[in-house]
C-alpha cells in the first residue's frame, strides 16, 4: 500500500468558518527531476535508456504545452486529462469584456477514474495510508516498519 506522509495544522484565520479546526497537509519528501524520472522509467524493464526516455518526456512536455495553448485538451491514456482554464474578472457589460479581464490561466489536470491508474480522490483513499509525520518521527511506528494504529490516519 502506498504511504502518503501528512502533517497536521490548525487553521488560525479568525475570519474563516474553519478557524480552530485541524487539517492535514501532504508532505513531499523529494522533487523528482525529469532526468531522475527518466532513469526510474528506464530501470523498470524499459528497453530504452534514460536519455531516450528523457527525450520522449521532454518532447511530450513541449507538445502538451503547445497543444493546450491552442485550446486543445490532452487525454494521456489512463492517466488523465490536461487542459487550461481561465480565472476572469467580470465585466458589467458584455461589450466591455476583453482579454484584460483574464487575470490568470491555469494548467489543470483531471485524473482518470480507471482501475489502472486510480488517481481520483475516492480511489486514492482506498489504496493509500496517510501517515502522520509527527507521530512517525516520535517513534510511533512498529519495529517492522508497518504503521501502528495511532500513526496512520484511518480512512472512514
Amino acid at each position: 500500500m502506498a504511504k502518503l506522509l501528512t502533517k497536521k495544522y490548525q487553521n488560525k484565520n479568525k475570519k474563516s468558518n474553519a478557524f480552530g479546526k485541524t487539517y492535514a497537509r501532504i508532505l513531499h519528501t523529494e522533487t523528482i527531476t525529469i532526468n531522475k524520472f527518466a532513469a526510474h522509467i528506464a530501470e523498470h524493464g524499459s528497453p530504452f535508456t534514460r536519455d531516450i526516455v528523457q527525450g520522449v518526456l521532454m518532447k511530450a512536455c513541449d507538445c502538451l504545452v503547445e497543444l493546450v495553448k491552442d485550446s486543445k485538451k490532452i487525454q494521456l491514456g489512463d492517466l488523465g486529462l490536461f487542459y487550461l482554464s481561465a480565472e476572469t474578472e467580470g465585466s458589467e457589460e458584455e461589450k466591455n469584456f476583453s482579454a484584460d479581464n483574464v487575470k490568470k490561466v491555469h494548467l489543470r489536470f483531471l485524473p482518470n477514474r480507471s482501475q489502472y491508474y486510480p488517481l481520483d480522490s475516492v480511489s486514492m483513499r482506498k489504496v493509500t495510508s496517510f501517515t502522520d509525520i509527527e507521530k512517525l518521527a516520535n517513534g510511533s511506528s512498529s519495529a517492522n516498519g508497518s504503521d501502528s494504529d495511532d500513526t496512520t490516519i484511518e480512512n472512514p
